[in-house]
């Protein structure tokens, strides 16, 4: 049986001291229905989520897409590390996103990956960090929780790996399944200071766009 101490380092457990931060630093993901399932009603700073998908090209950059609007709007980056394709400037334009706020890093390994999304939520000149990981390990994601928490930076990443149920230091967790052309069905497998919930659809027409990634 694994220790007090193991169940801790593995972040299954919510502590106290991890409170939620005062509700109005969140930041609206522009759709009302997943708002109504985020602690706080929205993107709260500090906080890693982890993006779950089957395969490319099903919406699972859609989502951050409003926030990343509003975060362009200030004179710190949005770093991109290890994109799998180059995003279309045209479209994020379209979304709002000021693609010249957009710093982009293609690493050459995964410990060079993590090593960049690091020192970007360290360096305080981040507003976020966005990554796709190749692989997965507890403590890497501890130590970017870690540091999204100590600078208040926005942290999105998309695991290109199968979901791991054994638990994340990560504060979010959650799935998407495109279900029509503009319908992703939303799973939260981890809600820090709130209990999971049940699947639920998420319109992306409710914004009046959708991004195939």
């Amino acid at each position: 049986m694994a220790s007090l101490e193991q169940v801790l380092q593995q972040g299954q457990v919510w502590q106290a001291q991890q409170h939620l931060p005062p509700q109005h630093q969140t930041i609206s993901s522009g759709y009302a229905a997943l708002d109504a399932r985020l602690p706080n009603g929205g993107w709260q700073p500090g906080q890693v989520c982890e993006i779950y998908h089957q395969g490319g090209g099903v919406g699972e950059l859609s989502i951050v897409i409003p926030a990343l609007a509003k975060l362009s709007q200030q004179a710190r980056w949005l770093l991109w590390v290890a994109p799998p394709a180059i995003p279309y400037a045209p479209a994020l334009e379209l979304a709002g996103v000021r693609s010249e706020r957009i710093l982009m890093v293609h690493p050459r390994s995964y410990k060079e990956a993590v090593w960049c999304m690091e020192e970007g939520l360290k360096s305080g000149h981040c507003s976020a960090v966005l990554g796709w990981l190749q692989e997965w390990d507890k403590q890497h994601i501890r130590r970017l929780q870690i540091a999204a928490a100590d600078n208040r930076s926005h942290c999105w990443l998309w695991p290109q790996t199968g979901l791991d149920t054994s638990g994340s230091p990560a504060a979010l967790r959650l799935e998407v399944a495109r279900q029509q052309a503009d319908t992703l069905q939303v799973t939260f497998h981890k809600r820090r200071g709130s209990w999971p919930c049940e699947p639920f659809n998420l319109h992306l027409s409710d914004h009046g766009y959708a991004l195939a990634g």
